[in-house]
């Protein structure tokens, strides 16, 4: 009897897991700011871009500011680089 004893220790511990992954955005629902700079596909153009990021899962959720706006704050796009699931490489610019 004594070695069915973990098993409700294993399910209790099982179910928190699951709520807390399930409820992990609204647990933590910061965010930051990082800046990248890729090659941006939709208007073919080296960007430097400001996102803003989940805490809880470091997903994509905004676009502070685009290089390729002026000002740069005034981001007038559909914000499809947040589906992005890598960055292109900045292409070099070559001089003649």
């Amino acid at each position: 009897m004594w070695l069915l004893m973990p098993v409700p220790i294993f399910v209790a511990a099982a179910a928190v897991l699951l709520g807390v992954s399930l409820a992990g955005r609204r647990l933590f629902p910061g965010t930051y700011t990082t800046k990248r700079a890729f090659r941006c596909p939709f208007r073919d153009t080296n960007v430097k871009v400001d996102f803003t990021e989940a805490v809880w899962d470091s997903s994509l959720v905004d676009v502070i500011a685009c290089t390729e706006f002026s000002p740069p704050q005034d981001v007038r796009c559909e914000k499809r680089c947040l589906l992005l699931g890598s960055f292109p490489a900045p292409k070099e610019l070559t001089t003649i």
